[in-house]
């Protein structure tokens, strides 16, 4: 019998002990105490702010999001969360700087949270402020060794200082946690290639394009790779793909050049009717 069904049972006109009557209200009570929220019991009213304030963000209504964050700051100063929501609301404002203000707030609270040292370092990266940056997320990595989020962050700081043995080893240790994971090896094949080593980058893009067929950036990884390497057919063919994938690409002039270059140094032209390549002898 479904709950539903002993409550309507137990409406009077029933024909029910008092102590089946007692055992159900001490079930039923029992079920409201077990999936009661800690946060609602904790915070009261503040925490119904708090989830105004959430709903008002997802919905791209900032500034209405930032009203009910404050009262429910008004009702507890120390709810946590309603500083986070403000600051992921100056954040997307373009207020990253007012948004480390909140972020470190809630940091004086709690410490231990990898989010929030996450949620802080992107801030700091979007003001410049790198080496702070970088603090907070090798922190976040600390409290959460496999956080492939923070690893890749960080690396996207530190790739920015052109230290690329630290940026080599981060890409390297999130393959490693999630090989799934593609701009990772997207990134790392891009680091190679500008340190000329290219065998390194072929084998990254031609593991990600056999991950992802269809990942045009792939393609164009390895068609540059191939083209700086001096594989000049293999080059065309890799170019030609991301051609195929996405004729519209904002890279199309690029390609074009790149594809009549290539084959005029193997010593092709086009004939008088354009629609085909000729060996020039």
């Amino acid at each position: 019998m479904s709950l539903n069904e002993q409550r309507q049972a137990a409406e009077p006109g029933a024909r029910y002990s008092s102590k089946l009557m007692t055992a159900l209200n001490r079930f039923t009570g029992g079920l409201a105490t077990e999936v009661a929220n800690p946060l609602k019991v904790k915070y009261g009213k503040a925490y119904d702010y708090l989830i105004s304030g959430d709903t008002h963000r997802y919905r791209e209504e900032i500034d209405t999001a930032i009203s009910q964050y404050r009262l429910a700051l008004e009702q507890r100063e120390d709810f946590t969360e309603a500083y986070v929501g403000i600051a992921k609301c100056l954040r997307r404002k373009g207020d990253s700087l007012g948004a480390i203000q909140y972020l470190a707030h809630a940091l004086s609270q709690n410490g231990f949270r990898r989010e929030l040292h996450q949620d802080i370092a992107k801030c700091y990266a979007e003001c410049g402020y790198t080496a702070k940056s970088i603090h907070h997320y090798e922190r976040a990595i600390k409290l959460d060794r496999r956080s492939v989020e923070a690893r890749f962050g960080l690396a996207l700081v530190v790739e920015m200082t052109e230290d690329f043995d630290y940026t080599v080893r981060l890409y390297e240790q999130i393959i490693e946690i999630e090989p799934e994971f593609l701009p990772a090896y997207n990134n790392l094949g891009s680091i190679f290639m500008r340190l000329e080593r290219y065998e390194e980058a072929e084998a990254l893009f031609r593991t990600l394009i056999a991950k992802a067929p269809d990942f045009t950036r792939g393609h164009l990884g390895l068609a540059i790779t191939l083209d700086k390497a001096g594989k000049r057919q293999q080059a065309i063919a890799s170019y030609h793909q991301v051609m195929r994938l996405r004729p519209t690409s904002k890279n199309t002039d690029f390609i074009e050049k790149r594809i009549v270059n290539l084959n005029a140094e193997l010593g092709r032209v086009k004939s008088s009717k354009n629609t085909t390549l000729v060996l020039i002898k």
